[in-house]
């Protein structure tokens, strides 16, 4: 019997199981097999995870070599595609150890095709934002919100799968059904495996109490219009005192106050009711603001790291302050005298 036909020991993944990180499409259980299965005999095609480290490093110096020429390449998101799956597959707990490097590598990958319109509508691109999501993104909403302002995955029944079931996981059960409605709209594709999963969820959704199901905001809101240019409200002419004009007399009547023939101009109040307004999950143009960059998580968590400093000059404190109440009384036996 051939290698590809053995069995797979499950008995080895079950001692496993707990350093594993669950995939969306699932993990081949032969490839989980060999990895975790030590063979002297064949050191390098059955390593084990702990004799590997020197293999996955010239694997990955592959892949870095392959990415510095990827200007050169027909297909540049092959080249990210098949460093992901690698990883995904050589490091099962990705999510866990820093080893991986799978949250830089999916930051590259996904920062380097935002606005190319040729994999706009990938699905191997969309599933790296998926694994983003899932595994690293402190913010999912506001990614997807991300995405969509782009237009990544817009023709893709997986983004308003995976939109709709985290909607569905924080019980916000009326935006979930929002999107799923607009990805049939949309004529997201594969239009029956959407279909399938929005009957799915209607019927979950049936199956809740009236309270949880009422409407909240829009799941993906409109972009809005831009204001108009800026204008002083308050720069209308003021009509010129007469200079011919009688002077007031104090408690005289008859005399009105300058002041009050002044006319004053009412405040200039901006209106866009003329303004064409964005169709739900608009794209973002070149000039918007606040969605050009999702930034890192580096960049999202540097106010809680402390940036390091020389030790030199540096004192510690040790101890505390003494107690300044009265000591503790120590008794003393004096009957046995």
């Amino acid at each position: 019997m051939s290698d590809a036909q053995d069995p797979v020991d499950f008995e080895i993944l079950e001692g496993q199981k707990e350093n594993i990180q669950s995939l969306p499409g699932g993990r081949s259980a032969r490839k989980l097999a060999q990895l975790y299965s030590p063979n002297p005999l064949k050191p390098l095609s059955t390593p084990n995870p702990a004799d590997t480290q020197d293999a996955h490093s010239a694997k990955r110096a592959e892949f870095e070599q392959e990415v510095a020429a990827i200007d050169e390449s027909d297909d540049p998101l092959d080249v990210y595609d098949r460093y992901v799956r690698w990883t995904l597959e050589a490091y099962p707990s990705a999510q866990a150890t820093p080893q991986s490097q799978l949250d830089q590598l999916l930051e590259r990958a996904t920062k380097s095709f935002v606005s190319s319109a040729q994999y706009r509508n990938d699905p191997r691109y969309l599933k790296m934002w998926v694994y983003y999501i899932q595994f690293f993104s402190d913010a999912p909403r506001e990614t997807f919100l991300f995405l969509s302002r782009h237009g990544i995955g817009e023709s893709l029944a997986l983004f308003y799968e995976e939109y709709a079931t985290w909607l569905e996981g924080q019980s916000r059960w009326a935006q979930a059904e929002e999107v799923y409605k607009l990805g049939i709209e949309c004529e997201a594709r594969p239009q029956a495996r959407l279909l399938r999963k929005f009957k799915e969820f209607e019927h979950r959704m049936s199956e809740q109490p009236a309270e949880s199901v009422r409407p909240t905001s829009p799941a993906i809101p409109p972009v809005r219009a831009a204001l108009a240019t800026k204008v002083d409200p308050f720069a209308i002419a003021m009509l010129p005192d007469d200079p011919q004009a009688p002077r007031p007399s104090a408690g005289l009547p008859g005399y009105a106050s300058p002041k009050a023939n002044k006319t004053k101009g009412k405040m200039a109040i901006f209106s866009d009711s003329n303004a064409k307004e964005p169709a739900m999950g608009e794209r973002a143009t070149a000039g918007s603001r606040g969605w050009d960059s999702i930034g890192s998580l580096s960049e999202r968590k540097k106010e809680n790291v402390m940036e390091p400093k020389p030790w030199a000059g540096e004192t510690l404190k040790a101890g505390g302050k003494k107690p300044s109440g009265p000591k503790m009384a120590i008794f003393k036996d004096t009957a046995g005298k």
